[in-house]
């Protein structure tokens, strides 16, 4: 009996730990499924939003090398209070956007990004890290549709990078090289409605011009009273071509007094001359 009692006390502490241990393991088993989410490619921000963030232009930064076997950049080290800062900070342009700027001991890191005058719409975004670009890197127009995708490593920007007409149509596409910056191992171009675009590229697409500017040379209202064939000698065939205004996209157009940058022209001709140019975003 005794022996009974014994076998059945052991027998009944094996059934309570098993049962014990159970419990445990769905507990577990439960929380794991709870905190599991989708893979985030963001990068954790050096900042914290309790703080408030900080002027960037009231910082000092001193510069420090940052090398590679495939290239050498200089980075800033940011110092707040006579300390590396971590938090953020915010920059203010000229055009009204606003950057804000996330730091870990001083260093860029994390998710960069500015807004448009308002701040709703997003119009760059690209992660940092200490300093560097890193990964995917992205930009919109004013109305929120894509502008460009591209990506970095090391902050050089490599692989295929995309741009996009207003109308969401593909622009143009370059293939970088991984290993030499800068490189453009291959290249295309397309019209607004998706065509490629073939020989090479017109000089007037690859030119800065400029508004509110200086120089005329630079200037597109250099084109006006000229001769409507010296637009397509200049900038190739219009991108659109709606009754007597020809629309060219994907120019690289600055505002001098803003700094903005502008990608369309619209030409106006009449009886075969230019008689107007709007600049557009």
């Amino acid at each position: 009996m005794k022996i009974a009692g014994i076998l059945l006390c052991v027998s009944a502490l094996f059934l309570v730990g098993c049962g014990g241990d159970d419990g445990g393991g769905d507990s577990d088993i439960s929380t794991t499924k709870i905190n599991q989410g989708p893979a985030s490619t963001n990068i954790t921000q050096g900042a914290t939003n309790a703080v408030p963030p900080v002027d960037i232009s009231t910082m000092k930064y001193i510069r420090r090398t940052n090398a590679t076997a495939i290239i050498t950049n200089i980075v800033r080290v940011y110092y707040h209070d006579k300390k590396r800062f971590t938090g953020n900070a915010i920059k203010n342009d000229k055009d009204g956007s606003q950057a804000l700027i996330p730091m870990k001991d001083g260093y860029w890191h994390g998710t960069f990004r500015i807004k448009y005058p308002g701040g709703k719409q997003t119009k760059y975004r690209v992660d940092y890290v200490r300093g560097l670009r890193s990964g995917a890197a992205y930009t919109w127009y004013a109305n929120g549709k894509a502008r460009s995708r591209s990506f970095y490593t090391n902050d050089f920007r490599f692989g295929i990078w995309t741009t996009f007409h207003p109308n969401g149509k593909t622009n143009k596409v370059m293939v970088l090289s991984t290993k030499i910056p800068g490189k453009v191992l291959r290249r295309a171009a397309f019209d607004l409605t998706g065509r490629p675009l073939t020989g090479k590229t017109p000089a007037g697409r690859k030119f800065q011009w400029q508004v509110n500017g200086t120089d005329p040379l630079k200037k597109l209202s250099y084109y006006i009273n000229r001769l409507a064939p010296s637009l397509t000698t200049v900038f190739g065939n219009p991108d659109q071509r709606r009754g007597n205004v020809w629309t060219y996209s994907g120019l690289t157009i600055r505002d001098m007094k803003t700094g903005q940058i502008k990608h369309t022209a619209r030409f106006t001709v009449n009886n075969g001359k230019v008689v107007a140019v709007e600049v557009l975003p």
